[in-house]
């Protein structure tokens, strides 16, 4: 029913705007905060579901939550991303596992709104590429001491990251490089959950903007706008 689509809709917006700022000042979102926002938005889709009592569309939402709050999981399994990530995926297949937009591959919200997210969060490394290209047109020797390095590792720490002047000043950034053999190298381990802080300042350092904040607009751009894969698998075709 689209009344209930409305109040789920912004049951699961006021938990996600609130957990994206958590996130961003503490890194670290309460528990209750799933909890509260799950059991909502499951009450309201099983009142929804028994209103519209239809076992295709049973089977259906919960294909949709098992299949994203699985690939979430999975995802958070391999440390691709932070436990709260996940939480969140499988908070929104809950509590909206269905949702039909005009401009979507498919209705599951849960999937759509990692999609768009994940898809969002690229506006990050082409900001940081943009950055670093403007440091050297200013003449900055942002790859002082990485001579050694090759042009592609250079291109990918560009998107990745930037040289921070004040690196031990800097909170929730973390090291882009390490030592070898007495050299300073790029280090590319992305996906730790326990990434190094810097030890000296002048060093090339990645920001750990939360991926939480773009699962949000994900979902907030899904359900107001549609899924971007199908806007791009549109525009190719």
């Amino acid at each position: 029913m689209i009344q209930l689509d409305v109040i789920r809709i912004a049951i699961i917006s006021a938990g996600m705007i609130y957990a994206s700022y958590r996130d961003w000042i503490a890194r670290e979102v309460e528990d209750n905060v799933w909890i509260i926002c799950g059991a909502l938005g499951g009450l309201l889709t099983t009142a929804d579901l028994l209103m519209r009592w239809n076992l295709n569309l049973v089977i259906f939402s919960a294909f949709s939550i098992i299949l994203a709050s699985g690939l979430a999981f999975a995802f958070y399994y391999f440390g691709l991303y932070g436990g709260a990530d996940a939480k969140a995926i499988t908070v929104i297949s809950i509590s909206l596992p269905l949702y039909y937009s005009p401009r979507s591959l498919h209705p599951f919200t849960g999937l759509a709104s990692l999609s768009n997210g994940l898809l969002l969060s690229l506006v990050l490394l082409i900001g940081m590429f943009i950055w670093n290209l403007s440091a050297i047109i200013r003449g900055e020797k942002i790859f002082k001491d990485f001579e050694h390095e090759g042009t592609l590792r250079k291109i990918a720490a560009m998107f990745l990251g930037t040289r921070v002047k004040n690196a031990r000043k800097k909170k929730f950034w973390f090291l882009l490089e390490e030592e070898k053999d007495g050299k300073r190298a790029f280090n590319f381990e992305m996906f730790g959950l326990e990434l190094k802080e810097a030890v000296r300042d002048d060093c090339w350092m990645t920001p750990g903007i939360p991926l939480l904040i773009f699962i949000t607009a994900g979902f907030l751009v899904y359900v107001g706008f549609g899924d971007f894969l199908y806007l791009i698998i549109n525009a190719l075709l």
